[in-house]
Protein backbone atom coordinates (compact mmCIF):
# COMPACT_ATOMS: atom_id res chain seq x y z
CA UNK A 1 0.00 0.00 0.00
CA UNK A 2 1.32 3.42 -0.92
CA UNK A 3 0.42 6.79 0.53
CA UNK A 4 -2.18 7.62 -2.13
CA UNK A 5 -3.98 4.31 -1.53
CA UNK A 6 -4.04 4.95 2.21
CA UNK A 7 -5.36 8.45 1.60
CA UNK A 8 -8.11 7.08 -0.65
CA UNK A 9 -9.13 4.45 1.94
CA UNK A 10 -9.30 7.08 4.67
CA UNK A 11 -11.43 9.31 2.43
CA UNK A 12 -13.75 6.39 1.73
CA UNK A 13 -14.08 5.63 5.46
CA UNK A 14 -14.80 9.28 6.29
CA UNK A 15 -16.83 10.73 3.40
CA UNK A 16 -17.71 13.87 5.39
CA UNK A 17 -14.02 14.98 5.36
CA UNK A 18 -12.73 16.50 2.15
CA UNK A 19 -9.84 14.79 0.40
CA UNK A 20 -7.66 17.91 0.64
CA UNK A 21 -8.32 18.08 4.39
CA UNK A 22 -7.38 14.42 4.82
CA UNK A 23 -4.20 15.04 2.84
CA UNK A 24 -3.38 18.00 5.11
CA UNK A 25 -3.88 15.74 8.15
CA UNK A 26 -1.40 13.25 6.68
CA UNK A 27 1.09 16.07 6.01
CA UNK A 28 0.84 17.26 9.63
CA UNK A 29 1.32 13.75 11.03
CA UNK A 30 4.38 13.01 8.90
CA UNK A 31 5.85 16.45 9.58
CA UNK A 32 5.47 15.93 13.33
CA UNK A 33 7.11 12.49 13.02
CA UNK A 34 10.05 14.08 11.22
CA UNK A 35 10.39 16.87 13.78
CA UNK A 36 10.33 14.35 16.64
CA UNK A 37 13.06 12.26 15.00
CA UNK A 38 15.19 15.38 14.46
CA UNK A 39 14.88 16.07 18.20
CA UNK A 40 16.00 12.46 18.92
CA UNK A 41 12.61 11.58 20.38
CA UNK A 42 10.98 8.17 20.13
CA UNK A 43 7.46 7.73 18.80
CA UNK A 44 5.09 5.22 20.37
CA UNK A 45 1.75 4.39 18.78
CA UNK A 46 -0.13 2.11 21.17
CA UNK A 47 -1.37 -1.05 19.53
CA UNK A 48 0.93 -0.55 16.52
CA UNK A 49 4.57 -0.14 17.51
CA UNK A 50 7.47 2.01 18.59
CA UNK A 51 9.88 3.96 16.40
CA UNK A 52 13.33 4.64 17.87
CA UNK A 53 16.41 6.44 16.62
CA UNK A 54 19.43 4.17 16.32
CA UNK A 55 22.90 5.64 15.86
CA UNK A 56 25.22 3.67 13.63
CA UNK A 57 28.89 4.03 14.48
CA UNK A 58 31.39 5.21 11.87
CA UNK A 59 33.22 2.35 10.22
CA UNK A 60 35.51 1.44 7.39
CA UNK A 61 33.86 -0.21 4.40
CA UNK A 62 35.05 -1.40 1.03
CA UNK A 63 34.05 -0.07 -2.40
CA UNK A 64 32.86 -3.14 -4.33
CA UNK A 65 33.92 -1.68 -7.70
CA UNK A 66 37.60 -1.13 -6.98
CA UNK A 67 38.13 -2.71 -3.52
CA UNK A 68 39.35 0.55 -1.99
CA UNK A 69 38.73 1.22 1.68
CA UNK A 70 36.13 3.90 2.35
CA UNK A 71 35.37 5.73 5.60
CA UNK A 72 31.62 5.52 6.32
CA UNK A 73 30.46 8.30 8.66
CA UNK A 74 28.17 7.99 11.66
CA UNK A 75 24.48 7.79 10.69
CA UNK A 76 21.13 7.86 12.37
CA UNK A 77 18.53 5.28 11.38
CA UNK A 78 15.02 4.42 12.50
CA UNK A 79 14.22 1.10 14.12
CA UNK A 80 10.66 -0.10 14.46
CA UNK A 81 9.38 -2.66 16.94
CA UNK A 82 5.82 -3.86 16.63
CA UNK A 83 3.58 -3.98 19.65
CA UNK A 84 2.39 -7.24 21.15
CA UNK A 85 -1.17 -6.43 20.12
CA UNK A 86 -0.14 -5.94 16.49
CA UNK A 87 2.04 -9.06 16.61
CA UNK A 88 -0.87 -11.16 17.90
CA UNK A 89 -3.25 -9.78 15.25
CA UNK A 90 -0.71 -10.47 12.54
CA UNK A 91 -0.02 -14.02 13.70
CA UNK A 92 -3.45 -15.15 14.92
CA UNK A 93 -3.78 -17.70 12.10
CA UNK A 94 -0.36 -19.22 12.80
CA UNK A 95 -0.84 -21.15 16.03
Amino acid sequence: MVRSELLQKMCNLHPNIFSRDMEKIFEIIFLEFTKAFCRDENIEIRGFGTYKIAKRKPRIGRNPKNSQLVQIPEKRAIKWKMSKIFFNRLNKNFT
